[in-house]
């Protein structure tokens, strides 16, 4: 069931990409006067959710991590409920951040995003 709602999701996001490629000028896409989308940061950004999604129920590999790390960067992560004795990501919890995740990004996706370093 993950693996279809990840390759879903997946699918909606280079749909999307596509789509909004033949509008893209620089990698930004201006969807009106006051939206300026960057469109590689939403692919690395909805990159790691899907590592996030495809792992949280496995193996909560150096990959896994990785992508928490880049995630965290934008957005909460619950790092402190990692502080258990498995040193795991409560599927709990990372349901609730997700959502938060997805929240973020609709918020801030119109003020072209920038990487952190």
């Amino acid at each position: 069931m993950k693996k279809i709602i990840y390759s879903l999701i997946l699918t909606l996001v280079l749909i999307n990409c596509s789509v909004s490629n033949s509008k893209q000028n620089n990698n930004i896409t201006t969807n009106n006067a006051e939206c300026l989308e960057n469109l590689d940061f939403k692919k690395e950004y909805f990159f790691h959710i899907g590592v996030i999604d495809s792992l949280v129920e496995k193996s909560q590999n150096k990959r896994f991590k990785k992508s928490l790390l880049f995630i965290s960067k934008y957005s909460h992560v619950s790092t402190e409920s990692m502080l258990n004795y498995a040193r795991s990501y409560p599927i709990v919890v990372y349901k609730e951040d997700r959502k938060g995740w997805i929240s973020w990004y609709e918020k801030n996706k119109c003020n072209n995003i920038q990487f952190k370093k």
